[in-house]
Formats: C-alpha cells, sequence, structure tokens
C-alpha cells in the first residue's frame, strides 16, 4: 500500500525544556523545522570520520546529535553516562575529530586531567553548547586540544533551529557569536522594539524556518514566539560588528540596592583566581538590599584568598556576602546549574 508521509507541519517531536526557571514546558517541533537544512550534498563535519558527544538523549542538543548521526558524514558515538575518563578514553578509541559537550563536562574533563591520560590530538572541532563557556575554560581547552577549533553555540529548545556559533577568540571571550543556519538574532525593548549596539536588553532569535510553539499551551507560546522570533529569556547586547554578548538570563539578574548584578560577569572574574574549578554565582536575600550575591564555588580555594583577589576586578555591590565551597554544583538534565537549588543551600 501507499505510505502517507507525514506533512511538514506536523508536530514531530515533543520536548521538554530544562526547567531551570519553573515548570517545564513541552516544546514542540514540526517536521519541516527539524528537517531544515538537511539533504543537501554537502554533509557536516566531513573531516571526522567520528563525532563524539555527552548530551544527554532527551535534550534539545542531544536531539541534534540523533540528526547528525542520520544527516552528517560521520557516525555519531556517545556514553550511556558521562565520566572524564570514559570520554577521553572514547574519544582516544575512535579517534573522533569532532566532539560536543557541554560546558560543565569540558570543565570537568579539564579538573580530572582527562587530555594527559588519553590521546585527543584527533580532536579539529570541540563544540560547546548549552550554556556560556567561561573564557578563561575556553582558554584552557585551547591549550588540552591543540589541534582542535573551540566553537561555542548558543541556541533554546524554543529557537532552534536558530543559533550562533562563536569560534573561540581571545579578544572577544564574552561573545557567544553571530547568527549562522540562515537564522538572525536582535536585541529588544520587551515590546520587541530593536536596540542600538551597545545598548542591552532582550535577546530575540528568529529561526529560518518555521518556528516552534509551546504544546498546548496558547498563552505562554504568545509570549515567547512572536512573529517568527523566539524570545530567549536572556539579556545581552550587540557589538558594532553583530557580535552578541550575553549579560545575564533574566531570572538570574540580581537586584542588589540600586544596581543590577550579572551572575555571568561575577562568575568570569571569579574563574580567574587559581584553585577555582567551578563557580556559580546567585541572588539571595538581603535585609536592606532586597538581594546580595552569593558564590558557590568547587575547588581548593580559600575564602579569604578569593575575597582579596575579588576586590580589585568587581565592584563593591558585586563583591560577594557569601562564599561557600561544595562538591558539585547542583545540574538539571540538561547539564546546566540549578541556582534554585543553590540559593537553598544558602537558606
Amino acid at each position: 500500500g501507499v505510505v502517507e508521509l507525514p506533512g511538514a507541519g506536523e508536530v514531530a517531536q515533543i520536548l521538554y525544556t530544562s526547567g531551570t526557571t519553573g515548570r517545564p514546558k513541552g516544546v514542540a517541533a514540526t517536521h519541516g523545522n527539524l528537517a531544515y537544512g538537511w539533504g543537501g550534498r554537502r554533509r557536516p563535519f566531513a573531516h571526522s570520520r567520528y563525532l563524539a558527544h555527552a548530551f544527554p538523549i532527551g535534550t534539545n542538543a542531544g536531539q541534534w546529535m540523533l540528526a547528525n548521526a542520520v544527516g552528517a558524514h560521520p557516525a555519531v558515538v556517545t556514553l550511556g553516562r558521562f565520566t572524564p575518563g570514559r570520554f577521553a578514553r572514547m574519544i582516544e578509541q575512535y579517534r573522533a575529530g569532532t566532539v560536543f559537550l557541554v560546558p560543565t563536562m569540558a570543565i570537568e574533563l579539564l579538573a580530572a586531567g582527562a587530555h594527559t591520560k588519553a590521546d585527543l590530538s584527533s580532536v579539529l572541532l570541540l563544540g560547546s553548547a548549552a550554556a556560556p563557556l567561561p573564557g578563561t575554560v575556553a582558554a584552557q581547552l585551547t591549550a588540552a586540544f591543540p589541534r582542535a577549533t573551540i566553537a561555542n553555540y548558543y541556541t533554546s529548545t524554543e529557537a532552534a533551529p536558530a543559533q550562533t556559533v562563536m569560534l573561540y577568540d581571545p579578544a572577544r571571550p564574552s561573545s557567544v557569536g553571530r547568527p549562522a543556519s540562515g537564522g538572525a538574532v536582535r536585541v529588544a525593548t520587551a515590546e520587541g522594539e530593536p536596540l542600538p549596539a551597545h545598548t542591552t536588553g532582550e535577546v530575540w532569535m528568529r529561526s529560518p524556518t518555521a518556528s516552534r510553539s509551546y504544546y498546548g499551551d496558547s498563552a505562554g507560546t504568545d509570549t515567547v514566539f512572536r512573529d517568527g522570533w523566539a524570545r530567549m529569556g536572556d539579556l545581552g547586547y550587540l557589538d558594532d560588528e553583530g557580535y552578541l554578548h550575553l549579560v545575564d538570563r533574566e531570572s538570574d539578574v540580581i537586584k542588589s540596592g540600586a544596581h543590577k548584578v550579572s551572575t555571568l560577569h561575577v562568575e568570569e572574574v571569579v574563574y580567574g583566581c587559581s584553585g577555582v574549578v567551578e563557580a556559580a554565582a546567585f541572588g539571595v536575600p538581603h535585609a536592606a538590599l532586597g538581594k546580595a550575591v552569593a558564590v558557590a564555588v568547587v575547588g581548593p580555594v580559600d575564602h579569604a584568598a578569593l575575597r582579596t583577589f575579588l576586590r580589585d576586578r568587581l565592584a563593591p555591590h558585586e563583591m560577594p556576602h557569601h562564599l561557600l565551597t561544595l562538591d558539585a554544583l547542583p545540574r538539571n538534565h540538561g547539564g546546566k546549574v540549578d541556582k534554585r537549588a543553590l540559593r537553598e543551600v544558602v537558606l
């Protein structure tokens, strides 16, 4: 009999977002949305026979790797559960030319010295996705993977396949790049009015194909999706050459007294202190200021030494009122730091 193929506008996939800020929502993608960009003669990542990744399958990044398994040039290999040693040995075993991971896994690889125990010289492209890659970590990765181009991919479950891509550039350590894959990016007011360069506002991305929606939630869809654009939930600005710089998650900005503190900026500075393996900044209640800055670190760092280091590099309102050392930062399924869980640790 004749097989009826689904139409481009029919729902192909429902992914639940990581839910770092509230109840996870189901994001529906159509066949047309998922199939965008595939089927050309040029198959991606042709420099590799194998692509190794460490994304959980039920995430947007993990699903993207399934699409790569079907349409890209290399065969795709992954682990059931990530550990730095096993992941490094897998890269060595398959001589993987392309590797994808999230920043927390990159940090774990470096901290474990996995790059000194396995031969990772086959890697020509190291892609990081799902969260901003701290500049100091990107610099360490360039040393650990000397033949690799370090690329940071920025998108969301709602905005895909729109994305920005940034090849690590020490001159622009905080940028997540410029639009790729036919999409577009803008920084705008809450009403959607575009803002000039170097002005912080809401980050929006436009899909190059049919956009996604929240499954069974038309009210939620209307607040995040507008005329082909998706609100990212991030604050940022564009520089004169169109590179996007993230300031913070809208929900993570700490309103402390008269100031707004970027947790990404505080984290970037904390990462520069020796002994810091991982860092997360977050807001906690404060009687006079409303909110104050707290910082959790992983690694053998002395709190007094860290405060001295930060005093010359942070404004007074950015200085942490609370410092705590943890064995590991709490994370959600997608590998992002769960700042709500961190607040509960302090409170």
